[in-house]
């Protein structure tokens, strides 16, 4: 590989030009390291940029900071060894980290995979690297630098079903498939928060459905997810052509599909971060009530009623592990709780039905509408392929539907106190009289404030 050609795009960079300016100046060794020399070799420029520092040359940040006009936060502790000085503006983002070791060649040691472990030294313009980085990086495979670097972090387990993710062509060395089948459990000793950031990373990549079926042949899906287990094996009805499990893994690649058919039919979702990741997330956890709710009829026909609220349940204990934020939590709750609405929808559902379920589900309508899709392709059973077309339509019509505002948040023509006039006293009651003359505003029946009163006083006085 042209390591002379990879010299010349570094110090190309003017942002990378002017830091080793000042490195040269200042004559502090500072070292560009991991990820973006990796990329370059492999023909991909990015505008993140890690740095490595020895600790004694920590006055060099504020230095940088004055000189280049650069603003830093740090994260981690210094007492830990964790501490990471960041600078994120507009599409760049920068980490100075402390040298792991007395020199460069005992931190590259210390990282983590030897695609990583390269370093250009910003004061004298020399590269660094490990035995083997060169050649894993030319033949794209993810292997760890040392036998300790597992043990030293067991999250690297995960990171390197992330690279497979995000580094096109990529492979995992078989070495390490193997010690991270031994080594699996390991991943239970971590944070929930740091498991959670790098699933994160892995659904959001270009390739989600790589991590998880990733996951699952390396074990770790399991040991994570020790609840999904009791679906591997347990067979469906005739909406499915598969077990609970390999739906489930399905699902998470169709995803993708139903947003792409969203956009051929003329219509357009945007999807924020926290919505794709609550997307997925509600795919991995939708079914994991199935295993609760297993029955079969008199004429063996299998059945799971009411599994959305037990996998709600799950879910919960799952998220609560990983410390989900509460908004997050609660969007995916509601996908789950509502994901089988739309697939028992008639093909004579009438309009104020679909008006019931808009208003109903509410935001979460365009994520429910994917999510409904993307099971519905996931399935393939023989039943589920009588009503393609039923879903499909009703899917459509509801985000037309969704556009309209008087239904989604409809304005309240009437209040508690209106209610109350009536000789009601305060409580359940009145939130069910409230409702009542809501839903029949949603529907189209009430449409002032007027008819609102009328109606509760003709139903309720």
């Amino acid at each position: 590989m042209d390591t002379k050609e990879t010299e010349k795009k570094i110090l190309k960079d003017p942002i990378l030009s002017n830091i080793s300016n000042l490195a040269k100046e200042e004559k502090v060794p500072l070292f560009l390291v991991g990820g973006y020399i990796r990329d370059l070799f492999l023909g991909i420029h990015r505008k993140d940029y890690d740095f490595a520092l020895p600790r004694g040359a920590s006055s060099f940040i504020s230095i940088m900071e004055e000189t280049l006009h650069f603003r830093f936060f740090k994260v981690g502790k210094e007492e830990l060894g964790t501490a990471t000085f960041r600078m994120i503006n507009k599409d760049i983002s920068m980490d100075i980290t402390f040298l792991q070791g007395q020199t460069i060649e005992e931190d590259l040691q210390r990282r983590d995979f030897t695609i990583n472990a390269i370093a250009f030294s910003l004061l004298d313009e020399t590269f660094h690297w490990v035995e083997g980085t060169m050649k894993d990086i030319e033949k794209k495979v993810i292997r760890t630098v040392t036998n300790h670097s597992i043990d030293q972090d067991p999250l690297r387990m995960l990171r390197a079903v992330r690279y497979l993710c995000t580094l096109d062509g990529f492979i995992i060395d078989i070495g390490l498939k193997e010690e991270i089948s031994l080594k699996k459990e390991q991943i239970n000793k971590l944070p929930g928060e740091r498991i959670k950031m790098e699933l994160d990373q892995i659904l959001l990549s270009p390739h989600p459905e790589v991590g998880t079926k990733s996951l699952y042949e390396l074990g770790l899906l399991f040991s994570l997810f020790p609840e999904l287990k009791g679906l591997e094996n347990l067979g469906q009805n005739e909406h499915h052509h598969l077990h609970v499990l390999s739906h489930t893994l399905l699902m998470i690649e169709k995803i993708s599909w139903a947003s792409e058919w969203i956009g051929l039919s003329e219509r357009k979702i945007h999807l924020t971060k926290e919505d794709r990741l609550s997307l997925y997330y509600a795919a991995l956890f939708h079914d994991i009530g199935k295993q609760d709710t297993f029955s079969k009829d008199e004429k063996e026909r299998v059945h799971f009623y009411h599994h959305e609220s037990y996998s709600c349940q799950r879910a919960e204990g799952i998220m609560e592990r990983l410390r989900f934020s509460n908004p997050m939590r609660n969007k995916i709750l509601r996908l789950i709780q509502n994901h089988m609405r739309i697939l028992n929808l008639s093909q004579e559902t009438k309009e104020t039905a679909l008006k019931r379920l808009v208003n109903q589900v509410g935001d979460e309508i365009p994520l429910l509408v994917l999510h409904t899709l993307a099971d519905k392709e996931a399935s393939r059973g023989i039943l589920s392929i009588q009503i393609d077309e039923v879903v499909e339509g009703h899917c459509l019509r509801i985000l037309e539907l969704f556009k309209e505002k008087e239904i989604v948040h409809p304005p309240p023509f009437i209040n508690g106190h209106d209610v109350m006039a009536l000789g009601y006293s305060s409580g359940p009651k009145v939130g069910e009289i409230l409702n009542f003359i809501r839903v029949k505003q949603v529907e189209g029946e009430i449409r002032t404030r007027e008819e609102a009163l009328k109606v509760l006083k003709e139903k309720f006085g």
